[in-house]
């Protein structure tokens, strides 16, 4: 199976206009910045993209829009929910989307392992793009087990083209490989850019880095060396801000993004709440820091 080179993803926020529909203008414009800044691959409907919080109708009007405005590689998260839905999901998007993406279940915390892998074989079953199956087990209370990746690889070899690994156990994205060498392994982690080689993985997925990708870019255009740990510090100071202030990521995320494209909306579905003022003249100071 030939994987275009995908490092760095970007995983594209999904703007709300007041009134709280999805804003096409502004994910427009967020598409052209990422295609400035160099972005060559871009994950829509991921979590950072609020997933969760959005309808099918709008979630395959994002894609829609991304494979009209895209340029590049674009892989569609087409996973949560019942397999039905996702399957629904999935023959739209085997139409717009080079490559997909399946989280794994989240309605059920701590499933046995062989429920995790049935519900996995059932979507796998149903697709013929090539997939990512993605394991976020800080939201979803369910990893995705080095064995089950293997059996699932094994079954569909035609279809399971790597994972997405946001989980921060660098042990298990270690087996990931060494069990799959075959695969993809990309990393959901923005700190871990410089030593992606090191760590014999394939690159990372960037989420709230998004609104900066011009670093997450030049640290993979840069290998190893001095010069990716030179650009890592200074991505790493961004990292810090998100991690300093009370915000989800992907309300950080946005606040930074309006700091490069202003009017950009800051709003994001309930649960989450969205940056004041105040952080968002903070983050608004750390991005210009960062880029200068």
């Amino acid at each position: 199976m030939s994987i275009p080179a995908l490092s760095p993803v970007v995983a594209a926020l999904t703007p709300f206009r007041r009134s709280g529909a999805v804003d096409p203008a502004a994910l427009r414009d967020q598409l052209h910045l990422l295609t400035a800044a160099g972005v060559r691959a871009l994950l829509v409907n991921g979590t950072t993209g609020e997933f969760a919080a959005c309808t099918d109708a709008e979630r395959r009007a994002v894609l829609e829009l991304c494979r009209a405005e895209w340029p590049g590689t674009l892989i569609a998260h087409i996973g949560g929910g019942p397999i039905g839905d996702v399957l629904a999901r999935a023959g739209h998007a085997h139409d717009h989307a080079d490559l997909l993406a399946v989280i794994t279940p989240f309605f059920h915390a701590g499933p046995p392992r062989a429920g995790v892998e049935e519900y996995l074989r059932r979507i796998l079953a149903g697709l013929r793009l090539p997939t990512f199956l993605y394991s976020f087990p800080r939201h979803t209370q369910t990893p995705l087990a080095p064995e089950s990746l293997a059996l699932l690889a094994a079954e569909f070899p035609e279809v399971v083209a790597g994972i997405k690994d946001s989980g921060k156990d660098r042990a298990i994205s270690a087996e990931y490989k060494a069990r799959c060498p075959q695969l993809t392994v990309l990393l959901g982690d923005d700190g871990i850019g410089a030593r992606i080689r090191q760590l014999g993985l394939d690159g990372v997925v960037s989420g709230a880095g998004g609104p900066v990708a011009e670093l997450p870019v030049a640290i993979a255009a840069a290998g190893d060396g001095t010069e990716a740990d030179r650009l890592q510090r200074v991505f790493d100071r961004y990292g810090a801000c998100r991690r300093a202030l009370p915000l989800i990521d992907i309300a950080f995320a946005k606040a930074a993004l309006a700091e490069r494209l202003p009017g950009f909306p800051l709003a994001v579905r309930p649960p989450l709440i969205a940056a004041d003022a105040e952080q968002a003249r903070t983050i608004g100071a750390v991005v210009r820091e960062v880029l200068a």
